[in-house]
This record gives C-alpha cells, structure tokens and sequence, in this order.
C-alpha cells in the first residue's frame, strides 16, 4: 500500500509541475515585462542580459545599436529619462519555433530636457530567439509615432 502512495505522490507532483510550466507566449510576454521592469529600476546589466549577442536595435533616437557597447549606451541614455511605460492592450505574439516576435504600443512617461514629465507613444517589436532554453532579443525596433495623438 505505501508503494501504491508513493507512486500516487511522485504523478502528482510531476504532473503539477508539468502544469504549471509557462507557455512560450506567456514566457515571450514576461520577457517584455522584465525589460521594461529593468528600464524602471536602472538594471543596466540586467537589461543588457536579455540581449543575444548579435542582437540589433533600432531605437528612435539613433539610427542603430548594433553592439554591444552602443546597446548600452543607449539604454544608459534611456534609463537617465526615468521612464515609465503603460502598456496598451495591443501587445501581439506570434510563435515560429524557437523565433517569436511581439509588437505593440505603450506610453512612456519620461523626463524631458526642462526636467518636466512628458508622455510619448510608441510602437515596438521585439524579435526573440530561445537559445539555451532562454528567449533573447535578438532584434528591436522602438519608434515614437510621427502624428500626434488625437485629444
């Protein structure tokens, strides 16, 4: 009978952790979260870590971050602003093996140059590979939108 209880236990809990493992797009969401909770506490490294790499960005600002050194100058740039973001209910994920993208908008609340607060939307897509078990950005393109949003 302990046999029997013990086999009982050890399905139990294999299946419990088989359940309650992310889905990729759940695990590609949270990576979006974790970047934007990295701009937020000033994780410079921690921001740098979900970067493949050979990663390449396109942010507004510059025409490109192929590097890792110019990643990091840009984000320290970034960073510097203080920035905030909400995210619109427009985030879309698309799964192609091991590669997903995600894109959508979000506001940023930044500092600007006279040290007020402004608001600025902006559109994203991140391209992720799984390497090593663990999504990577291995491309990135963030821009403001060139019209201004309707009141």
């Amino acid at each position: 009978m302990m046999k029997f209880f013990n086999i009982l236990f050890c399905a139990l809990l294999v299946s419990s952790s088989i359940f309650a493992q992310d889905t990729p797009k759940q695990e590609v969401a949270q990576q979006i979260t974790n970047w934007h909770n990295g701009l937020v506490k000033a994780d410079l490294d921690g921001l740098m870590a979900q970067y493949a790499s050979d990663a390449v960005f396109f942010p507004t600002f510059i025409n490109a971050a192929r590097t890792a050194d110019e990643r990091k100058a840009f984000l320290q740039v970034l960073i510097a602003k203080k920035p905030v973001a909400v995210l619109n209910n427009d985030q879309r994920i698309r799964l192609f093996g091991d590669v997903a993208t995600c894109s959508g908008s979000w506001v940023f609340d930044v500092n600007a140059a006279d040290g007020s607060r402004e608001k600025k939307p902006v559109r994203y897509l991140f391209v992720f590979e799984k390497r090593a078990g663990k999504w990577l950005i291995v491309e990135q393109h963030v821009s403001a939108f060139p019209e201004k949003p309707k009141a």
